[in-house]
C-alpha cells in the first residue's frame, strides 16, 4: 500500500510503498478514504510530540471503510463506514489498522449523513474541544472566553458552547471575525498584543472560563485576569504552569485529547450527532490528494493554508 512515511524526524516524508499492517484478531484494517490534517501531524513529524518508531507513517484522523475486522471485533463488518484516530499505523495512507478498545485511537461508524470529508475533519478537533469543555464544566450561563477561535478546534468549540446555553467571547485573528460570528460567538474580538485590555475594554467583567488554544506559558499568565477567581482554564499546548495558576486560585489544565474520557467511541458518536442535527458544522476549507500531503503539511505549519484541510485517498 502506499504512505506518505517519515524515517527519521524533521523530515518532509514521502509518498512510497510499505507493508499492510497485519490484521489482528482484536483489530480492523480500514481502506482509508480522506485524513485529516491537524498541527499535531507536522508537530510529530518535527519530533515535538515524543518517541516514534520508525518508518512513521504520518497523520491520525481518517474515514474509511472497513476492509476487515478480526475474529474478535464482532460489531463491525466489512463495508462499513468508519472515523476515528489512527495514532498507531498513521491516515495519511491508503489503509491503517485500528485495535477495537484501544484509549488513543478512538473509532466508530459514521452515520449516513455525514460525508466522508466530514468525518474525517472532525476526530482530533472535535474531541479536543468537546473535552476542554468538560474540564471548564461549561454549561448553561457560563461566561467563556475561547482564545484562538478561528481554527478548527475553537470553531468546534464556540458551536458546542453555545449549545450548551454558554455566553462566548471568540478572539480571532484579522479576517475570522465573521466565521466566529457565524458560528454562533456573542462577541467577537481580533486578537491583540494587549488581549487584557483589548477584551476588558469589550467585557468589563473575567469570564468563568478561559480556553486558550495559541499562547505560550508567559503570555497565559499576563493573561491570567482574563479568569475569574475560583474560575478555569484550559490550553491545548501543554504550556500552562498549574501549580502558578493554583496560587492564584485558578484551576488551570494542560489538557491531552486521548487521555481524557471523551476520547472514546462515544465521545465520536456524541460529536456525530451534533452534525447530523446541525448544531455543529464542519467544514472543509481545502481538499488535496494524498501525494501532496509533505508540501500540504509545509503550508498548514506556515499559516498558508486556512481552515481545515483535508487529504482525499
Amino acid at each position: 500500500m502506499r504512505a506518505i512515511v517519515i524515517d527519521r524526524f524533521q523530515t518532509q516524508g514521502t509518498l512510497r510503498d510499505v507493508p499492510e499492517p497485519p490484521l489482528e484478531p482484536n483489530s480492523v484494517l480500514i481502506r482509508v478514504t480522506c485524513a485529516g490534517i491537524n498541527p499535531v501531524d507536522w508537530k510529530t513529524r518535527d519530533g515535538k510530540t515524543g518517541d516514534r518508531t520508525f518508518p512513521l507513517v504520518l497523520g491520525q484522523d481518517f474515514a474509511g471503510v472497513v476492509e476487515r475486522a478480526g475474529d474478535r471485533v464482532g460489531h463491525l463488518k466489512a463495508g462499513d463506514r468508519v472515523f476515528g484516530c489512527a495514532r498507531d499505523h498513521g491516515s495519511y495512507a491508503e489503509k491503517t489498522l485500528i485495535r477495537d478498545g484501544q484509549k488513543d485511537s478512538p473509532f466508530t461508524t459514521i452515520p449516513d449523513a455525514m460525508s466522508d470529508e466530514q468525518a474525517a475533519a472532525l476526530p482530533t478537533p472535535g474531541l479536543t474541544a468537546l473535552a476542554s469543555l468538560e474540564i471548564l464544566r461549561v454549561a448553561r450561563g457560563t461566561s467563556l472566553l475561547i482564545i484562538g477561535a478561528g481554527g478548527a478546534v475553537g470553531a468546534a468549540a464556540v458551536q458546542i458552547a453555545r449549545r450548551r446555553g454558554a455566553k462566548v467571547a471568540a478572539v480571532v485573528k484579522a479576517g475570522q471575525a465573521q466565521q466566529a460570528t457565524d458560528f454562533g460567538a456573542d462577541e467577537v474580538i481580533e486578537s491583540s498584543d494587549d488581549l487584557v485590555r483589548a477584551v476588558g475594554e469589550r467585557h468589563p467583567h473575567a469570564f468563568d472560563a478561559v480556553f486558550d488554544l495559541v499562547n505560550d506559558g508567559e503570555t497565559l499568565k499576563k493573561n491570567a485576569p482574563l479568569v475569574k477567581k475560583g474560575g478555569r482554564l484550559v490550553t491545548t499546548i501543554h504550556v500552562a504552569d498549574e501549580p502558578w495558576f493554583r496560587d492564584h486560585d485558578i484551576q488551570a489544565t494542560n489538557v491531552v485529547m486521548y487521555e481524557t474520557p471523551q476520547s472514546t467511541p462515544q465521545g465520536l458518536d456524541e460529536l456525530a450527532r451534533m452534525v447530523v442535527d446541525r448544531t455543529l458544522s464542519v467544514e472543509v476549507a481545502t481538499e488535496k490528494p494524498l501525494d501532496e500531503a509533505p508540501e500540504v503539511l509545509d503550508e498548514v505549519k506556515a499559516g498558508k493554508l486556512q481552515g481545515k484541510v483535508v487529504l482525499r485517498v
